[in-house]
């Protein structure tokens, strides 16, 4: 397989041995604007013999012709496509520099749509004025165009239903088939016909027919119209400055050459910088691709008293890259100012990418309880976005002309997003263990329960007498017990007629019956010595 820089050439073999022709596919000749038989004509010859046979062919010869077919085809495509690039005369008004605005297009890739921003240098009246009261009818566009002749690019004229290119030469007018239309980009280049003769200088910004030997410029001189079909509002060709001080040689109506010593030269103006306002996003149609990153890390601490509100900073740095896109008819490296809706303004450079790094933080806080910490981690993405847009571009000129216009191009730009803030679990800085965390359940059960309740009353419950048992005899011991019974029951009629809360309460307050052996012991002993002090 053999690659260029504008068409991939494959070659599938032959299909026997007795066949000696190749099979080529051809990618990419519409774009590269190269016909299919000058491939055809050129390698067919070179490569006519199959593949089966390429083993018998001579090492050297072999070396050969690859080393011959890359230098052979880049032929091809210089002689099929010409030097698109435009000369124009630099500020020293010695050298040339390329022209962003302008572009000499094809003619096999030309089309109706691309001579709407063709460079007119004249008009052709097609019908009499008599006959047609539409001057838009009468008048037709003639196109500057350019032909090689003798490997020199001549100026010319493209005509109104014409295919051909009208140059002149050595004294002779020639049409060409083989030609190349000067094309002005999106209607971006500023353009004007400078008046020149022997006696000034080329004008910086002049344009060139071609770059070589034997430098012309695009030229044109006024014509006496008369307004009858087939008349030139000016004669189109070529300056040449080296010929007698400078001289035109432009041609008419009728194919004749006309020498004149002063005439107009197609001038471009650069500007100085670019603005770029009204901008619109597309953010339908962006793209993004996200890559998750860990930009930094911190830990929260209070060791202050009570809850505390705690914060810090986290610090984190990126490369920022941002491009407005390339092309268009604008001047690669020249100042380029966006003015954003939010009023922010970004100075950059057309068709370079803005690179910077980028230090920026991120303020976190939370409240903790006292002698608690918890690790914070920052996380974003690193965004790579795409998104379209539109808006209106300004030429800014140096003597203070703006030149306004629409543009539509992609912004790709690399930047942090989507910051997240993620918390661990706090825990207590004594001992790094986990604070732990209170939550509320709440059940429902359909079963009955008996809740016991705790009474809250702060009235006064009266004590009763101590028991006093004589271990005198038997029946005494029975009577006792008797008496204690009763007083029971009258205790608990008595206890009967109080407030409920009020016998929960003394019920509460009773000796449990393994303590009343060691009570009434006390209640003994204390009353024995009230009784020794009473007598």
């Amino acid at each position: 397989m053999y690659r260029t820089k504008n068409a991939t050439i494959s070659q599938k073999g032959a299909p026997s041995k007795r066949a000696r022709t190749l099979n080529f596919r051809v990618q990419g000749l519409d774009q590269a604007g190269v016909p299919p038989e000058l491939y055809y004509r050129y390698l067919v010859d070179l490569l006519q013999v199959p593949l089966s046979y390429r083993s018998k062919w001579p090492v050297m010869h072999r070396a050969m012709t690859r080393m011959l077919f890359p230098f052979i085809l880049s032929l091809l495509f210089t002689f099929a496509r010409g030097e698109t690039s435009v000369y124009i005369l630099a500020a020293n008004l010695e050298q040339v520099i390329t022209s962003s605005t302008l572009q000499w297009v094809s003619s096999y890739g030309l089309n109706d749509s691309m001579l709407d921003n063709g460079v007119v240098a004249a008009y052709q009246v097609i019908e009499d004025q008599e006959n047609s009261p539409d001057e838009n009818a009468i008048r037709k566009p003639v196109y500057v165009c350019r032909a090689k002749i003798n490997s020199i690019w001549v100026s010319g004229q493209l005509r109104p239903k014409k295919k051909a290119c009208i140059v002149s030469m050595y004294k002779t007018v020639s049409e060409y088939d083989r030609f190349e239309v000067l094309i002005n980009v999106e209607g971006s280049a500023r353009l004007s016909w400078a008046y020149r003769d022997k006696y000034n200088l080329n004008p910086q910004g002049a344009v060139t027919s071609g770059d070589g030997t034997l430098r012309t410029f695009v030229a044109r001189r006024k014509a006496k119209s008369h307004d009858r079909r087939g008349s030139l509002t000016y004669f189109i060709g070529k300056f040449d400055p080296a010929e007698n001080l400078g001289v035109f040689d432009v041609v008419d109506q009728n194919n004749n050459e006309l020498r004149f010593e002063e005439g107009e030269i197609l001038v471009e103006t650069e500007p100085i910088s670019y603005e770029l306002k009204s901008i619109k996003f597309d953010r339908l149609r962006s793209r993004h691709l996200r890559k998750r990153n860990r930009l930094g890390q911190a830990t929260l601490k209070n060791t202050e008293t009570g809850v505390q509100r705690v914060d810090t900073v986290i610090s984190y740095k990126y490369t920022h890259t941002l491009f407005w896109g390339k092309g268009h008819g604008l001047a690669t490296g020249l100042n380029f100012t966006v003015h954003l809706t939010n009023g922010a303004n970004l100075d950059c450079k057309w068709a370079l990418s803005t690179t910077q790094e980028v230090v920026e933080t991120k303020t976190i806080e939370k409240i903790l309880e006292e002698g608690t910490a918890v690790n914070v981690t920052l996380w974003g993405n690193y965004t790579e976005s795409e998104i379209p847009y539109t808006g209106s571009v300004s030429a800014l000129y140096q003597d203070n002309e703006r030149k306004d216009r629409l543009l539509s191009d992609n912004k790709r730009e690399q930047l942090i997003t989507d910051l997240v803030i993620e918390f661990g679990p706090v825990y207590y800085i004594h001992n790094n263990s986990h604070v732990p965390t209170t939550t509320t359940t709440t059940t429902t059960t359909t079963t009955t329960t008996t809740s016991k309740t705790t009474s809250t009353t702060h009235e006064a419950t009266p004590i009763a007498s101590p028991e006093v048992i004589m271990v005198e005899n038997s029946k005494k011991r029975d009577d006792s017990s008797a008496k204690k019974h009763e007083n029971n029951s009258m205790m608990s009629d008595g206890a009967a007629n109080q407030d409920p809360l009020t016998l929960k309460k003394t019920e509460k307050t009773m000796p449990s019956s393994s303590a009343r052996p060691f009570v009434d012991l006390v209640v003994l002993g204390a009353v024995s010595i009230i009784v020794r002090r009473v007598t």
